[in-house]
Protein backbone atom coordinates (compact mmCIF):
# COMPACT_ATOMS: atom_id res chain seq x y z
CA UNK A 1 0.00 0.00 0.00
CA UNK A 2 1.60 3.52 -1.07
CA UNK A 3 2.00 5.90 2.08
CA UNK A 4 0.67 9.29 0.73
CA UNK A 5 2.44 12.10 1.54
CA UNK A 6 0.38 14.18 3.99
CA UNK A 7 0.53 17.12 6.26
CA UNK A 8 -0.96 17.25 9.64
CA UNK A 9 -2.68 19.85 10.57
CA UNK A 10 -3.97 18.94 13.87
CA UNK A 11 -6.02 20.78 16.54
CA UNK A 12 -4.46 19.99 20.30
CA UNK A 13 -7.95 19.62 21.77
CA UNK A 14 -7.94 16.64 19.22
CA UNK A 15 -4.71 15.34 19.90
CA UNK A 16 -5.46 14.50 23.42
CA UNK A 17 -3.30 12.11 25.46
CA UNK A 18 -0.94 11.99 22.47
CA UNK A 19 0.01 15.47 22.61
CA UNK A 20 3.18 14.86 24.07
CA UNK A 21 4.94 13.11 21.38
CA UNK A 22 2.92 13.48 18.50
CA UNK A 23 3.43 17.06 17.99
CA UNK A 24 6.44 16.17 15.06
CA UNK A 25 3.49 15.12 13.11
CA UNK A 26 2.79 18.46 12.02
CA UNK A 27 5.61 18.67 9.60
CA UNK A 28 5.38 16.83 6.53
CA UNK A 29 6.10 13.15 5.90
CA UNK A 30 7.99 11.80 3.02
CA UNK A 31 6.81 8.90 1.61
CA UNK A 32 8.72 5.90 -0.60
CA UNK A 33 7.85 8.20 -3.80
CA UNK A 34 10.80 10.28 -1.92
CA UNK A 35 13.67 8.38 -1.40
CA UNK A 36 16.62 9.56 -2.80
CA UNK A 37 18.35 7.63 -5.38
CA UNK A 38 21.74 6.34 -4.63
CA UNK A 39 24.37 5.44 -7.08
CA UNK A 40 25.73 1.95 -5.67
CA UNK A 41 29.42 1.65 -6.01
CA UNK A 42 30.88 -1.79 -5.12
CA UNK A 43 34.08 -1.86 -2.98
CA UNK A 44 37.05 -1.43 -5.01
CA UNK A 45 39.36 -3.71 -2.67
CA UNK A 46 37.00 -6.30 -2.43
CA UNK A 47 36.77 -6.52 -6.36
CA UNK A 48 40.42 -6.37 -6.28
CA UNK A 49 40.40 -9.36 -4.00
CA UNK A 50 38.99 -11.55 -6.19
CA UNK A 51 42.20 -11.67 -8.12
CA UNK A 52 43.81 -13.98 -5.41
CA UNK A 53 41.83 -17.10 -6.67
CA UNK A 54 39.48 -16.39 -9.63
CA UNK A 55 41.36 -17.49 -12.28
CA UNK A 56 41.69 -21.44 -11.92
CA UNK A 57 45.62 -22.48 -11.73
CA UNK A 58 48.06 -25.00 -10.57
CA UNK A 59 50.45 -23.24 -8.59
CA UNK A 60 53.94 -25.29 -8.38
CA UNK A 61 55.08 -24.97 -4.85
CA UNK A 62 58.29 -27.09 -5.15
CA UNK A 63 58.91 -30.29 -7.54
CA UNK A 64 57.13 -32.47 -5.49
CA UNK A 65 54.13 -30.18 -4.11
CA UNK A 66 51.26 -28.25 -6.15
CA UNK A 67 48.41 -26.30 -4.86
CA UNK A 68 44.92 -26.16 -6.89
CA UNK A 69 44.15 -22.95 -6.54
CA UNK A 70 40.36 -21.20 -8.05
CA UNK A 71 38.94 -24.38 -8.60
CA UNK A 72 36.29 -24.17 -5.58
CA UNK A 73 35.86 -22.39 -2.58
CA UNK A 74 39.17 -24.18 -1.04
CA UNK A 75 42.42 -25.29 -2.58
CA UNK A 76 43.41 -29.08 -2.92
CA UNK A 77 47.05 -29.89 -2.41
CA UNK A 78 49.13 -32.01 -3.64
CA UNK A 79 52.30 -33.91 -2.34
CA UNK A 80 54.06 -36.37 -4.73
CA UNK A 81 55.86 -38.97 -2.12
CA UNK A 82 57.83 -41.60 -3.07
CA UNK A 83 55.67 -44.09 -3.33
CA UNK A 84 52.47 -42.28 -4.28
CA UNK A 85 50.47 -39.11 -4.12
CA UNK A 86 49.26 -37.75 -0.83
CA UNK A 87 46.03 -35.23 -1.43
CA UNK A 88 45.55 -32.79 1.46
CA UNK A 89 41.93 -31.11 1.27
CA UNK A 90 39.57 -32.33 -1.69
CA UNK A 91 37.32 -29.38 -1.84
CA UNK A 92 33.74 -29.11 -1.56
CA UNK A 93 32.28 -30.95 -4.37
CA UNK A 94 32.74 -33.71 -6.65
CA UNK A 95 32.81 -31.74 -10.10
CA UNK A 96 35.07 -29.30 -8.67
CA UNK A 97 37.17 -32.32 -7.70
CA UNK A 98 37.60 -34.13 -10.85
CA UNK A 99 38.67 -31.07 -12.81
CA UNK A 100 41.51 -30.62 -10.02
CA UNK A 101 42.51 -34.53 -10.30
CA UNK A 102 42.54 -34.15 -14.14
CA UNK A 103 45.12 -31.39 -13.83
CA UNK A 104 47.07 -33.16 -10.99
CA UNK A 105 47.08 -36.25 -13.43
CA UNK A 106 49.27 -33.86 -16.16
CA UNK A 107 52.49 -34.07 -13.55
CA UNK A 108 52.21 -37.28 -12.39
CA UNK A 109 50.72 -40.57 -12.54
CA UNK A 110 51.80 -42.27 -9.56
CA UNK A 111 48.77 -43.67 -7.49
CA UNK A 112 46.63 -41.66 -4.99
CA UNK A 113 47.77 -43.53 -1.72
CA UNK A 114 46.10 -40.95 0.99
CA UNK A 115 43.58 -38.22 1.41
CA UNK A 116 44.02 -35.58 4.40
CA UNK A 117 41.25 -33.87 5.72
CA UNK A 118 42.54 -31.19 7.31
CA UNK A 119 39.06 -30.32 8.86
CA UNK A 120 35.19 -31.22 8.93
CA UNK A 121 34.08 -27.91 6.86
CA UNK A 122 32.55 -28.70 3.43
CA UNK A 123 34.94 -27.06 1.55
CA UNK A 124 37.49 -29.52 2.69
CA UNK A 125 36.12 -32.85 2.42
CA UNK A 126 33.04 -32.88 -0.31
CA UNK A 127 34.99 -33.90 -3.18
CA UNK A 128 36.68 -37.26 -1.85
CA UNK A 129 34.61 -39.43 -4.10
CA UNK A 130 36.83 -37.99 -7.43
CA UNK A 131 39.94 -39.08 -5.60
CA UNK A 132 39.22 -42.64 -4.99
CA UNK A 133 40.25 -43.91 -8.24
CA UNK A 134 39.84 -47.74 -7.69
CA UNK A 135 36.73 -48.32 -5.11
CA UNK A 136 38.58 -51.96 -4.50
CA UNK A 137 41.44 -50.43 -3.30
CA UNK A 138 40.58 -46.86 -1.31
CA UNK A 139 43.48 -44.63 -0.11
CA UNK A 140 43.75 -43.58 3.43
CA UNK A 141 42.07 -40.76 4.69
CA UNK A 142 43.56 -38.96 7.52
CA UNK A 143 41.72 -36.99 10.11
CA UNK A 144 41.99 -35.83 13.95
CA UNK A 145 39.59 -38.12 15.59
CA UNK A 146 36.55 -35.11 16.82
CA UNK A 147 35.92 -34.66 12.90
CA UNK A 148 32.98 -37.34 12.14
CA UNK A 149 31.37 -35.82 15.29
CA UNK A 150 32.00 -32.56 13.77
CA UNK A 151 30.11 -33.38 10.59
CA UNK A 152 27.74 -35.28 11.91
CA UNK A 153 26.44 -32.09 14.22
CA UNK A 154 26.67 -29.99 11.47
CA UNK A 155 24.38 -31.78 8.94
CA UNK A 156 22.02 -32.40 12.30
CA UNK A 157 21.31 -30.43 15.15
CA UNK A 158 20.55 -26.91 13.31
CA UNK A 159 21.49 -27.91 10.02
CA UNK A 160 17.94 -26.20 8.40
CA UNK A 161 19.40 -22.72 10.50
CA UNK A 162 23.41 -23.22 9.11
CA UNK A 163 22.06 -24.17 5.29
CA UNK A 164 20.53 -21.40 5.35
CA UNK A 165 22.73 -18.93 6.44
CA UNK A 166 25.91 -20.63 4.67
CA UNK A 167 23.56 -19.85 1.52
CA UNK A 168 23.46 -16.19 2.31
CA UNK A 169 27.35 -16.24 3.87
CA UNK A 170 29.04 -17.86 0.71
CA UNK A 171 26.49 -15.51 -1.79
CA UNK A 172 25.22 -18.87 -3.73
CA UNK A 173 22.09 -16.83 -5.53
CA UNK A 174 23.45 -13.80 -5.01
CA UNK A 175 23.19 -12.20 -8.96
CA UNK A 176 26.79 -10.56 -9.12
CA UNK A 177 29.01 -12.37 -7.61
CA UNK A 178 32.49 -10.76 -6.41
CA UNK A 179 34.19 -13.57 -4.17
CA UNK A 180 33.65 -15.71 -0.99
CA UNK A 181 36.76 -13.68 0.97
CA UNK A 182 38.75 -16.84 1.39
CA UNK A 183 37.70 -18.21 -2.24
CA UNK A 184 35.82 -17.59 -5.36
CA UNK A 185 32.38 -19.22 -5.47
CA UNK A 186 30.36 -21.63 -3.88
CA UNK A 187 28.80 -23.57 -6.32
CA UNK A 188 25.05 -25.14 -5.63
CA UNK A 189 22.39 -27.35 -6.93
CA UNK A 190 23.27 -29.45 -9.69
CA UNK A 191 23.59 -33.30 -9.42
CA UNK A 192 27.82 -32.76 -10.62
CA UNK A 193 28.22 -30.48 -7.47
CA UNK A 194 27.17 -33.05 -5.11
CA UNK A 195 28.65 -33.87 -2.04
CA UNK A 196 30.84 -36.96 -2.09
CA UNK A 197 32.12 -37.41 1.60
CA UNK A 198 33.81 -40.60 2.58
CA UNK A 199 34.43 -41.56 6.11
CA UNK A 200 38.14 -41.32 7.53
CA UNK A 201 39.86 -44.88 8.27
CA UNK A 202 42.69 -43.19 10.09
CA UNK A 203 42.36 -40.76 12.91
CA UNK A 204 44.99 -39.17 14.91
CA UNK A 205 44.48 -37.33 18.67
CA UNK A 206 47.71 -36.16 20.11
CA UNK A 207 49.26 -32.93 19.74
CA UNK A 208 51.77 -34.14 17.14
CA UNK A 209 51.81 -37.79 15.00
CA UNK A 210 55.04 -38.82 13.25
CA UNK A 211 54.19 -41.32 10.13
CA UNK A 212 54.94 -42.46 7.27
CA UNK A 213 52.71 -42.28 4.37
CA UNK A 214 53.38 -42.77 0.97
CA UNK A 215 57.09 -43.28 2.04
CA UNK A 216 57.42 -39.34 2.74
CA UNK A 217 57.96 -38.89 6.71
CA UNK A 218 55.32 -36.42 8.03
CA UNK A 219 53.81 -34.75 11.25
CA UNK A 220 50.71 -34.65 11.47
CA UNK A 221 49.82 -31.30 14.10
CA UNK A 222 46.74 -30.53 16.04
CA UNK A 223 46.10 -26.78 15.20
CA UNK A 224 42.81 -26.04 16.53
CA UNK A 225 42.03 -22.33 14.80
CA UNK A 226 38.98 -22.46 12.80
CA UNK A 227 37.83 -25.88 14.08
CA UNK A 228 38.72 -27.97 16.93
CA UNK A 229 38.94 -30.48 14.55
CA UNK A 230 42.07 -28.60 12.47
CA UNK A 231 45.20 -30.37 11.58
CA UNK A 232 48.41 -29.60 9.59
CA UNK A 233 50.87 -32.09 8.08
CA UNK A 234 54.47 -30.61 8.45
CA UNK A 235 56.89 -32.27 6.31
CA UNK A 236 60.12 -31.52 7.75
CA UNK A 237 62.89 -32.58 5.20
CA UNK A 238 60.82 -30.18 2.53
CA UNK A 239 60.53 -27.34 5.74
CA UNK A 240 56.85 -27.30 4.36
CA UNK A 241 53.94 -26.69 6.44
CA UNK A 242 50.70 -27.74 4.75
CA UNK A 243 48.60 -25.10 7.52
CA UNK A 244 44.82 -25.53 6.87
CA UNK A 245 42.78 -22.82 7.73
CA UNK A 246 44.80 -21.33 9.94
CA UNK A 247 46.21 -18.76 7.86
CA UNK A 248 44.47 -17.48 4.69
CA UNK A 249 45.10 -13.47 2.86
CA UNK A 250 42.13 -12.39 5.17
CA UNK A 251 40.77 -10.82 8.90
CA UNK A 252 40.23 -14.59 10.38
CA UNK A 253 36.43 -16.14 10.98
CA UNK A 254 36.66 -16.00 14.71
CA UNK A 255 33.07 -16.08 14.67
CA UNK A 256 31.37 -17.05 11.28
CA UNK A 257 27.43 -15.68 10.70
CA UNK A 258 26.50 -18.85 9.36
CA UNK A 259 26.18 -20.28 12.33
CA UNK A 260 28.72 -21.82 14.86
CA UNK A 261 30.27 -21.52 18.25
CA UNK A 262 32.81 -18.54 18.44
CA UNK A 263 36.56 -20.05 17.73
CA UNK A 264 38.94 -19.75 20.43
CA UNK A 265 41.53 -17.17 19.70
CA UNK A 266 43.86 -18.47 22.09
CA UNK A 267 43.34 -21.59 20.97
CA UNK A 268 43.92 -20.21 17.33
CA UNK A 269 47.34 -17.69 17.51
CA UNK A 270 48.96 -20.61 19.79
CA UNK A 271 48.46 -22.68 16.47
CA UNK A 272 49.62 -19.79 14.55
CA UNK A 273 52.74 -19.53 16.77
CA UNK A 274 53.88 -23.17 16.46
CA UNK A 275 53.97 -22.63 12.89
CA UNK A 276 56.26 -20.01 13.10
CA UNK A 277 58.41 -21.40 15.53
CA UNK A 278 58.86 -24.35 12.72
CA UNK A 279 61.09 -22.25 10.70
CA UNK A 280 59.07 -23.42 7.36
CA UNK A 281 60.55 -22.54 4.11
CA UNK A 282 56.97 -22.98 2.53
CA UNK A 283 53.56 -22.22 3.88
CA UNK A 284 51.01 -24.01 2.15
CA UNK A 285 47.08 -22.67 3.18
CA UNK A 286 43.96 -24.21 2.38
CA UNK A 287 42.61 -20.94 1.21
CA UNK A 288 44.83 -18.08 -1.08
CA UNK A 289 48.15 -18.71 -2.23
CA UNK A 290 51.05 -20.60 -0.96
CA UNK A 291 54.53 -18.40 0.60
CA UNK A 292 57.48 -19.01 -0.24
CA UNK A 293 60.71 -18.09 1.92
CA UNK A 294 61.13 -17.98 5.73
CA UNK A 295 61.44 -14.45 5.76
CA UNK A 296 58.32 -13.89 3.82
CA UNK A 297 56.44 -16.68 5.59
CA UNK A 298 57.12 -14.79 8.55
CA UNK A 299 56.33 -11.36 7.75
CA UNK A 300 53.05 -12.77 7.53
CA UNK A 301 52.72 -15.19 10.34
CA UNK A 302 53.83 -12.43 13.16
CA UNK A 303 51.27 -10.24 12.22
CA UNK A 304 48.60 -12.45 11.62
CA UNK A 305 49.22 -13.78 14.91
CA UNK A 306 49.47 -10.73 17.05
CA UNK A 307 46.36 -9.59 15.23
CA UNK A 308 44.11 -12.22 16.93
CA UNK A 309 45.86 -11.90 20.21
CA UNK A 310 44.94 -8.61 19.97
CA UNK A 311 41.65 -8.71 20.04
CA UNK A 312 41.21 -11.59 22.30
CA UNK A 313 43.28 -9.47 24.79
CA UNK A 314 41.26 -6.09 24.22
CA UNK A 315 38.06 -7.24 24.07
CA UNK A 316 38.27 -8.90 27.54
CA UNK A 317 39.74 -5.74 28.56
CA UNK A 318 36.54 -4.21 27.86
CA UNK A 319 34.51 -6.86 28.50
CA UNK A 320 35.93 -6.89 32.08
CA UNK A 321 35.02 -3.23 32.51
CA UNK A 322 31.19 -3.88 32.45
CA UNK A 323 30.54 -3.05 28.17
CA UNK A 324 28.21 -4.77 26.45
CA UNK A 325 28.95 -6.50 23.10
CA UNK A 326 27.66 -3.51 21.20
CA UNK A 327 29.82 -1.21 23.21
CA UNK A 328 32.61 -3.45 23.31
CA UNK A 329 33.43 -3.38 19.59
CA UNK A 330 33.14 0.40 19.39
CA UNK A 331 36.57 0.69 21.53
CA UNK A 332 37.91 -2.33 19.98
CA UNK A 333 40.19 -1.72 16.44
CA UNK A 334 43.13 -2.97 15.58
CA UNK A 335 46.34 -0.34 15.48
CA UNK A 336 46.36 0.61 11.73
CA UNK A 337 49.91 -1.33 11.39
CA UNK A 338 48.08 -4.39 11.95
CA UNK A 339 44.98 -2.89 10.06
CA UNK A 340 45.94 -2.19 6.88
CA UNK A 341 48.25 -5.50 6.58
CA UNK A 342 47.16 -7.29 3.41
CA UNK A 343 46.41 -10.66 5.89
CA UNK A 344 44.72 -8.78 7.91
CA UNK A 345 42.10 -7.05 5.77
CA UNK A 346 38.15 -7.37 6.54
CA UNK A 347 37.32 -9.84 3.36
CA UNK A 348 36.62 -12.62 5.53
CA UNK A 349 36.05 -12.51 8.93
CA UNK A 350 35.53 -9.12 10.64
CA UNK A 351 36.80 -7.40 14.25
CA UNK A 352 33.70 -6.91 14.76
CA UNK A 353 32.07 -10.38 14.60
CA UNK A 354 35.41 -11.12 16.42
CA UNK A 355 35.01 -8.84 19.38
CA UNK A 356 31.36 -10.19 19.98
CA UNK A 357 32.71 -13.81 19.04
CA UNK A 358 34.71 -13.29 21.91
CA UNK A 359 32.13 -11.95 24.55
CA UNK A 360 29.96 -15.33 23.46
CA UNK A 361 32.92 -17.35 24.34
CA UNK A 362 33.56 -16.27 27.99
CA UNK A 363 29.86 -14.89 28.88
CA UNK A 364 27.45 -16.47 26.79
CA UNK A 365 24.07 -14.62 25.11
CA UNK A 366 23.58 -12.77 27.85
CA UNK A 367 24.53 -9.24 27.55
CA UNK A 368 24.44 -8.41 31.24
CA UNK A 369 22.60 -5.61 31.28
CA UNK A 370 19.11 -6.60 32.79
CA UNK A 371 17.54 -5.06 30.13
CA UNK A 372 18.26 -7.77 28.17
CA UNK A 373 17.09 -11.12 30.38
CA UNK A 374 13.48 -11.28 29.18
CA UNK A 375 13.16 -9.00 26.55
CA UNK A 376 10.39 -7.51 24.04
CA UNK A 377 10.19 -9.82 21.33
CA UNK A 378 10.62 -8.14 17.80
CA UNK A 379 7.00 -8.35 16.63
CA UNK A 380 6.27 -6.70 20.12
CA UNK A 381 9.04 -3.78 20.07
CA UNK A 382 7.84 -3.41 16.86
CA UNK A 383 4.53 -2.38 17.55
CA UNK A 384 5.29 -0.02 20.05
CA UNK A 385 7.72 1.45 17.99
CA UNK A 386 5.07 2.00 15.22
CA UNK A 387 3.07 3.16 18.19
CA UNK A 388 5.73 5.46 19.02
CA UNK A 389 5.23 7.02 15.44
CA UNK A 390 1.95 7.36 15.27
CA UNK A 391 1.48 4.21 13.40
CA UNK A 392 2.91 2.38 10.99
CA UNK A 393 2.90 5.23 8.26
CA UNK A 394 4.88 7.09 10.63
CA UNK A 395 7.19 4.27 11.04
CA UNK A 396 7.86 3.91 7.00
CA UNK A 397 8.32 7.74 6.99
CA UNK A 398 10.83 7.86 9.43
CA UNK A 399 11.99 4.95 7.09
CA UNK A 400 12.27 7.09 4.41
CA UNK A 401 13.51 9.82 6.32
CA UNK A 402 16.87 7.91 7.71
CA UNK A 403 17.27 6.40 3.72
CA UNK A 404 17.31 10.56 2.58
CA UNK A 405 19.72 10.88 5.83
CA UNK A 406 22.04 8.73 4.38
CA UNK A 407 21.45 6.70 7.69
CA UNK A 408 21.05 3.40 5.72
CA UNK A 409 21.23 1.27 8.46
CA UNK A 410 18.10 2.86 11.00
CA UNK A 411 16.59 3.07 7.38
CA UNK A 412 16.66 -1.06 7.25
CA UNK A 413 15.80 -1.20 11.01
CA UNK A 414 12.67 0.79 10.91
CA UNK A 415 11.54 -1.06 7.74
CA UNK A 416 12.25 -4.27 9.59
CA UNK A 417 9.86 -3.31 12.30
CA UNK A 418 7.07 -2.45 9.84
CA UNK A 419 7.81 -6.15 8.54
CA UNK A 420 7.35 -7.99 11.99
CA UNK A 421 3.71 -5.97 11.75
CA UNK A 422 2.71 -6.72 8.13
CA UNK A 423 5.24 -8.79 6.50
CA UNK A 424 3.34 -7.90 3.01
CA UNK A 425 4.19 -3.97 3.30
CA UNK A 426 5.27 -3.54 -0.36
CA UNK A 427 6.39 -0.20 1.00
CA UNK A 428 8.28 -1.62 4.07
CA UNK A 429 9.85 -3.68 1.75
CA UNK A 430 10.93 -1.67 -0.78
CA UNK A 431 13.25 0.64 1.65
CA UNK A 432 14.18 -2.70 2.95
CA UNK A 433 15.68 -4.04 -0.30
CA UNK A 434 16.96 -0.56 -0.90
CA UNK A 435 18.68 -0.69 2.20
CA UNK A 436 20.04 -4.24 2.23
CA UNK A 437 21.47 -3.41 -1.31
CA UNK A 438 23.42 -0.21 -0.68
CA UNK A 439 25.00 -1.97 2.60
CA UNK A 440 25.57 -4.77 0.79
CA UNK A 441 27.25 -3.01 -2.27
CA UNK A 442 29.76 -0.69 0.42
CA UNK A 443 31.23 -3.69 1.88
CA UNK A 444 34.84 -4.87 2.15
CA UNK A 445 33.64 -7.74 3.64
CA UNK A 446 32.49 -10.15 1.27
CA UNK A 447 30.35 -12.82 3.20
CA UNK A 448 28.52 -9.54 4.72
CA UNK A 449 28.13 -8.42 1.05
CA UNK A 450 26.73 -11.94 0.32
CA UNK A 451 24.25 -11.77 3.25
CA UNK A 452 22.64 -8.14 2.83
CA UNK A 453 22.33 -9.01 -1.43
CA UNK A 454 20.76 -12.52 -0.58
CA UNK A 455 18.77 -10.99 1.85
CA UNK A 456 17.38 -8.41 -0.48
CA UNK A 457 16.86 -10.59 -2.88
CA UNK A 458 14.73 -12.90 -0.58
CA UNK A 459 12.65 -9.95 0.67
CA UNK A 460 11.39 -9.54 -3.35
CA UNK A 461 10.37 -12.85 -3.14
CA UNK A 462 12.63 -14.38 -5.77
CA UNK A 463 14.29 -17.05 -4.06
CA UNK A 464 13.61 -19.12 -1.18
CA UNK A 465 16.37 -20.87 0.52
CA UNK A 466 15.56 -24.68 0.59
CA UNK A 467 17.44 -27.62 0.82
CA UNK A 468 17.42 -29.27 -2.57
CA UNK A 469 16.18 -32.88 -3.64
CA UNK A 470 20.17 -33.36 -4.37
CA UNK A 471 21.34 -31.30 -0.80
CA UNK A 472 18.88 -33.63 0.97
CA UNK A 473 20.01 -37.16 -0.62
CA UNK A 474 23.64 -35.39 -0.05
CA UNK A 475 22.82 -35.52 3.56
CA UNK A 476 20.95 -38.70 3.75
CA UNK A 477 23.57 -40.93 1.61
CA UNK A 478 26.67 -39.89 4.42
CA UNK A 479 25.01 -39.71 8.06
CA UNK A 480 24.53 -42.96 9.58
CA UNK A 481 21.31 -44.03 10.02
CA UNK A 482 21.57 -43.83 14.36
CA UNK A 483 22.54 -39.99 13.49
CA UNK A 484 19.55 -39.44 10.36
CA UNK A 485 17.42 -41.05 13.42
CA UNK A 486 18.73 -37.86 15.99
CA UNK A 487 18.09 -35.47 12.96
CA UNK A 488 14.65 -36.90 12.79
CA UNK A 489 13.76 -35.90 16.64
CA UNK A 490 14.35 -32.33 15.86
CA UNK A 491 11.80 -32.05 13.65
CA UNK A 492 8.86 -33.90 15.48
CA UNK A 493 6.00 -31.73 16.01
CA UNK A 494 4.58 -31.40 19.29
CA UNK A 495 2.08 -28.81 18.42
CA UNK A 496 0.39 -31.70 16.56
CA UNK A 497 1.42 -35.11 18.36
CA UNK A 498 2.31 -33.83 21.73
CA UNK A 499 -0.01 -35.90 24.06
CA UNK A 500 0.33 -39.27 21.44
CA UNK A 501 2.66 -42.15 23.40
CA UNK A 502 4.54 -44.41 20.66
CA UNK A 503 7.03 -46.99 19.88
CA UNK A 504 8.06 -47.64 16.55
CA UNK A 505 11.19 -50.38 16.25
CA UNK A 506 13.32 -50.19 12.93
CA UNK A 507 14.98 -53.43 11.89
CA UNK A 508 18.05 -53.14 9.41
CA UNK A 509 18.20 -56.48 7.30
CA UNK A 510 21.31 -55.69 5.75
CA UNK A 511 23.74 -54.32 9.11
CA UNK A 512 22.18 -55.96 12.07
CA UNK A 513 21.26 -52.76 13.65
CA UNK A 514 18.14 -52.13 15.46
CA UNK A 515 16.84 -48.93 16.01
CA UNK A 516 13.89 -47.20 18.49
CA UNK A 517 12.24 -43.76 17.99
CA UNK A 518 9.43 -43.48 21.16
CA UNK A 519 7.26 -40.74 21.22
CA UNK A 520 6.74 -39.21 24.62
CA UNK A 521 5.83 -35.69 26.27
CA UNK A 522 6.28 -33.87 23.52
CA UNK A 523 9.93 -35.71 22.36
CA UNK A 524 10.85 -38.16 19.57
CA UNK A 525 13.48 -40.38 21.93
CA UNK A 526 16.10 -42.48 19.69
CA UNK A 527 17.72 -45.51 20.97
CA UNK A 528 19.83 -48.05 19.96
CA UNK A 529 20.20 -49.35 23.21
CA UNK A 530 17.08 -49.91 24.33
CA UNK A 531 14.49 -51.86 22.31
CA UNK A 532 11.17 -52.66 23.23
CA UNK A 533 9.88 -56.30 23.09
CA UNK A 534 5.89 -54.72 21.81
CA UNK A 535 6.04 -52.12 20.06
CA UNK A 536 3.22 -50.21 18.15
CA UNK A 537 4.59 -50.87 14.70
CA UNK A 538 7.88 -52.57 14.08
CA UNK A 539 9.54 -51.85 10.54
CA UNK A 540 11.81 -54.39 8.77
CA UNK A 541 14.00 -53.40 5.86
CA UNK A 542 17.40 -52.77 4.90
CA UNK A 543 19.34 -49.58 5.61
CA UNK A 544 19.46 -48.63 1.70
CA UNK A 545 15.40 -48.93 1.48
CA UNK A 546 14.79 -46.74 4.36
CA UNK A 547 17.22 -43.67 2.89
CA UNK A 548 15.75 -44.11 -0.58
CA UNK A 549 11.83 -43.87 1.26
CA UNK A 550 13.76 -40.81 3.60
CA UNK A 551 15.44 -39.30 0.25
CA UNK A 552 11.69 -39.22 -1.16
CA UNK A 553 9.96 -37.53 2.07
CA UNK A 554 9.08 -40.57 3.19
CA UNK A 555 6.13 -40.60 0.13
CA UNK A 556 7.17 -43.97 -0.78
CA UNK A 557 6.61 -46.26 2.19
CA UNK A 558 4.00 -48.28 0.84
CA UNK A 559 5.16 -48.81 -2.74
CA UNK A 560 8.33 -51.26 -1.63
CA UNK A 561 7.48 -55.11 -1.47
CA UNK A 562 7.02 -56.86 1.62
CA UNK A 563 10.30 -58.62 -0.01
CA UNK A 564 12.03 -55.25 0.61
CA UNK A 565 9.74 -53.70 3.46
CA UNK A 566 8.06 -55.96 6.22
CA UNK A 567 5.73 -53.45 8.47
CA UNK A 568 4.35 -54.76 11.85
CA UNK A 569 1.75 -53.03 13.12
CA UNK A 570 0.20 -51.48 9.49
CA UNK A 571 1.14 -48.76 7.34
CA UNK A 572 -1.26 -46.87 8.69
CA UNK A 573 -0.20 -46.50 11.91
CA UNK A 574 3.47 -45.92 10.72
CA UNK A 575 2.04 -43.11 8.54
CA UNK A 576 0.60 -41.62 11.83
CA UNK A 577 3.52 -41.97 13.39
CA UNK A 578 5.82 -39.94 10.24
CA UNK A 579 3.01 -37.06 10.44
CA UNK A 580 4.20 -36.13 13.76
CA UNK A 581 7.61 -34.70 12.24
CA UNK A 582 8.35 -32.21 9.15
CA UNK A 583 9.07 -33.27 6.21
CA UNK A 584 12.16 -31.26 6.16
CA UNK A 585 14.82 -28.72 8.37
CA UNK A 586 13.18 -25.54 6.23
CA UNK A 587 9.57 -26.36 6.45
Amino acid sequence: MAVAQTVFVVLLSVLGAYIGHQVWLTFTRPSVEHMVVKQLVENEELVKHSDVFTKREIVKVTDNAYMAIGFALGNSIMLIAPEGLIIVDVTESIVAAKAILEEFRKISKKPIKALVYTHNHADHIGGAQAFIEDVNHPPDIWAHELLPNEVNKFYTASFGAKFQRSMRQFGVFVKKRLNAGIGPVVEYGTDDNSFGFVMPNKFVNKPETRATIAGLEVTIMHIPGETNDQIGVWVPSWRMMMSADDIYKAYPNIYTIRGAPARDPVDWYTSVQRIIDLKPEYLVPSHTRPVTGNENINAILVPYRDGIQYIHDQALRFINKGYVPDDVVKYVTLPKKLAMHPYLREFYGTVNWSVKGVFQLYLGWFSGDPVDLFPLSSSDKAKRMASMAGGINGLLAEAVRAWNDDDVQWALELASYVLHIDKDNTDAKKIKVQALTSLGSQQINAIARNYYLTEAREALGEITLEVNDQGRKDMIESLSMENLFHAMSTLYRPETCGTKEMHVVYAFTDTGTTLSIQLRNGVAIVRADHIPARPHVKVVTAESTLRDAMINKMTTLGSYPQTEMQIEGGLNKLKEFMNCFDKSFTD
